[in-house]
């Protein structure tokens, strides 16, 4: 199993593989693009974090991901705004496109299936975004007829879902949501976009003040509700957490494990990089998931939350 990683600070790229990491994704600005289209037309899915998730211009992460390669390590580019114009389409694959086959980047991570095609027919490999909302294996043989061999799958689903779809998708690697960045909606069918003064959907619950109606006024459904902010406000939302579900997904085949943040503290995803890789060995070695289960890491800091099932990807693991 791949253990895949946002990297938005090319200073700790040789800190995060000697932690472990194989695979990293890279998002980036252009000032030009932003020129020419607006300042609303997302080049990637946190266009609207600015800097914070997308730090470096197109040259320069070209320059990383040249770093990346030169330590055998796997690069992908984002470019998975939901769309794109057909004006844009084309300045992608002007601007763009030569710079990944001259740099020689693993993938593309896409949500438009237009844009897929046409950078595949030019040699560049596209990888499904979780933007494309794969939720079965007709649809991930939908993408996979059309030239995609990679597919990131939804952050919403359960792994029975996961293993269904392992099973029944052909020649195409399956990277699922391991740590970091949970969200109750469906990506793909998120029409919100990522930024401050618009605010997404998700941002909105989170950081709004709110009030929950209910007929009911005893304390378990006070509790009930005041739990479920916490969980989704403080836990859930930045620390969700996959690891108790790691032996059952390399016994599904899962190719790769994503560390979602490229906002997120550095650090902190190091952190989750060490425990993912130890608990891949822990998993490599235990004779069954009851064993590996007694013997995996807890995320660092993270023994009471894991311990009361509030930020869990895959609760049915454990509860």
């Amino acid at each position: 199993m791949k253990i895949l990683v946002p990297l938005n600070n090319a200073e700790l790229l040789q800190k995060y593989i000697d932690a472990g990491a194989d695979e990293f994704y890279i998002g980036f600005h252009d000032l030009q693009w932003s020129e020419k289209f607006g300042k609303y037309a997302d080049i990637n899915r946190m266009s609207g974090f600015g800097m914070n998730a997308n730090r470096y211009s197109f040259e320069e992460i070209l320059r990383i991901a040249k770093r990346i390669k030169i330590n055998n390590k796997s690069v992908f580019i984002t470019l998975n705004a939901n769309t794109y114009s057909e004006e844009q389409i084309d300045y992608i694959l002007r601007e763009y496109v030569p710079g990944f086959l001259e740099t020689n980047v693993d993938g593309v991570i896409v949500s438009d299936l237009a844009l897929a095609k046409k950078m595949l027919n030019l040699g560049v490999n596209p990888v499904a975004s979780t933007m494309c909302s794969i939720y079965n294996s007709d649809i991930g043989n939908y993408y996979v007829a059309n030239g995609v061999q990679r597919i990131i799958l939804p952050r919403d689903i359960s792994l029975a879902e996961i293993e269904s779809i392992s099973q029944n998708i052909y020649n195409s690697k399956i990277e699922v949501f391991f740590m970091r960045n949970g969200c109750v909606f469906s990506d793909g069918y998120c029409l919100g976009m990522h930024r401050p003064e618009c605010g997404a959907t998700c941002g909105m619950i989170r950081n709004h003040s709110r009030n929950i109606i209910t007929n009911k006024s005893d304390f378990k459904s006070k509790h009930d509700i005041a739990v479920n902010n916490k969980i989704y406000d403080r836990l859930f939302h930045n620390e969700a957490c996959a690891m108790c579900a790691l032996y059952r997904m390399q016994k599904m085949g899962v190719y790769s494990l994503k560390i979602v943040g490229r906002a997120d503290n550095p650090l902190s995803v190091c952190q989750d990089i060490i425990t993912t890789k130890k608990n891949i060995k822990i998993a490599e070695n235990a004779k069954n998931e009851t064993e590996y289960l007694e013997r995996m890491i807890y995320p660092f800091d993270s023994l009471e939350k894991c311990n009361m099932g509030l930020s869990c990807y895959y609760p049915e693991i454990r509860f």
